[in-house]
């Protein structure tokens, strides 16, 4: 759901020292096997991590990522559902530009296991600020979002995680607030 290639995407985390990428794409894991194959088959990348995700559509429209899921959730789901989806899945639930002007949980991302406090995608600087001090208000991990659809916003900001660089791990060290941004 974005004009970037998955060499360019490989490319650019390459280029900026990336060593793991979640790939999130809106609805659906298509694209990640098909990176994690690009990957493998070219050694240039090997030390980059990638790990599965997706970014899924409530039945109000705003949006949850899912970070470590094997399974895809079906859009359409309240917000309870796909939390407890996540869940089922033994993966983490964050709530995405939850301030922002569209797609956004507002209050009901209080629901998630982390709240993504920045954005780089955000127009408005409020938005961010919002989310950060809910964050801090509700006692859940912050985390921030590249929210790549195009080239140039890939990597535009990143989390520090203190963890191996394996899924478990990483998603361990997640939970727990080992990270930052």
């Amino acid at each position: 759901d974005c004009d970037i290639t998955i060499p360019q995407q490989l490319e650019r985390a390459h280029a900026l020292g990336l060593e793991a990428i979640f790939v999130t794409n809106h609805n659906t894991l298509d694209g990640y096997e098909q990176i994690l194959q690009y990957k493998n088959d070219h050694a240039k990348y090997k030390k980059i991590q990638v790990f599965q995700a997706e970014e899924i559509t409530t039945d109000t429209g705003a949006h949850v990522i899912a970070y470590g899921i094997h399974n895809e959730i079906k859009a359409g789901l309240s917000l309870d559902q796909i939390v407890d989806e996540i869940r089922k899945q033994d993966a983490i639930s964050c709530a995405p530009h939850p301030f922002s002007l569209l797609d956004a949980l507002r209050d009901e991302a209080k629901k998630c296991d982390m709240i993504e406090v920045f954005n780089s995608n955000n127009v408005d600087v409020i938005s961010n600020a919002k989310a950060t001090q809910f964050s801090i208000q509700h006692n859940k991990v912050g985390v921030a979002g590249s929210d790549s659809h195009v080239l140039s916003t890939l990597g535009r900001c990143i989390n520090i995680i203190e963890s191996e660089n394996t899924l478990d791990d990483t998603l361990h060290a997640m939970r727990h607030g080992k990270l930052s941004i």
